[in-house]
């Protein structure tokens, strides 16, 4: 007569359990090595490649309980470490200008403006007070486009000033006023190429050209001269309202996206 042991049924339970754990892949491995064991198990010379397959099936084990985790874990931490590092990379672009304006000018690429530059080195104009000052380049031009910081309806296009040299021109020259959908304010830009504006009431998408930078007014060189205005006309001062607006409007110009 013939004895079966019967088998503890916590192991089976735990075999169970961990079989349900296995991807797909993972049982297709170990169900093959099952099946080349059980057709050497009756050859006499098949002790060898038994225990080369048992030597598989154990790296493979301290690979599911060890090196699997840690390689999960490892991923995850450098994941969050390349975040990090572009978080500061960020903070330092918007930041470096202002620590110091001497050194070569900030800027950015990005897969909508491509190749756009954009140089700050006299960001905070005061003249009138809350305005600010920056410079677009294009392939090396300055008369280039320039993409409109909101999505809005053109206010109105004027001419401030006079044309001339730094000395006799006046005003801010050629402008443009945006007013941008769901605000209370509009963008005030100047120095464009006289004419290069929408008409007044010309709908706007954001990034959309509102202009071409130019010279005219009182300017000694190729730059925008932003404002923001209330509703009412009048401008903003306050540099915590629109500082932020500026920088995000120059941020969207570098990388191209909202």
């Amino acid at each position: 007569m013939q004895f079966f042991r019967k088998k503890n049924p916590q192991i089976l339970q735990n075999k169970k359990v961990f079989y349900q754990n296995l991807k797909p892949d993972n049982l297709l491995f170990i169900s093959l090595i099952k099946q080349i064991i059980l057709q050497t198990k009756y050859n006499h010379n098949s002790g060898r490649v038994k225990n080369f397959f048992v030597f598989l099936i154990f790296i493979f084990l301290i690979y599911l309980t060890v090196l699997a985790p840690l390689i999960k874990t490892g991923a995850k931490i450098l994941g969050q470490t390349v975040k990090k590092i572009v978080i500061v990379q960020e903070w330092v672009e918007d930041n470096f200008p202002r620590i110091n304006p001497f050194l070569t000018p900030d800027y950015g690429k990005s897969d909508k403006f491509l190749p756009y530059i954009i140089y700050t080195p006299y960001f905070i104009d005061d003249t009138p007070p809350g305005a600010y000052d920056f410079t677009l380049e294009l392939n090396g031009q300055l008369e280039v486009p320039i993409p409109a910081p909101c999505q809005g309806t053109i206010r109105q296009t004027r001419f401030q000033g006079q044309n001339g040299s730094f000395t006799t021109a006046q005003g801010a020259g050629q402008i443009v006023e945006l007013m941008c959908d769901g605000t209370n304010y509009y963008w005030l830009m100047g120095h464009l190429l006289q004419g290069s504006p929408p008409r007044k009431g010309t709908r706007i998408t954001k990034g959309q050209p509102i202009g071409i930078q130019g010279l005219t007014g009182r300017t000694s060189g190729y730059h925008i001269h932003a404002q923001i205005h209330y509703r009412n006309g009048q401008r903003i001062t306050n540099r915590k309202i629109t500082r932020p607006l500026v920088e995000n409007y120059i941020k969207f110009l570098r990388k191209g996206s909202y």
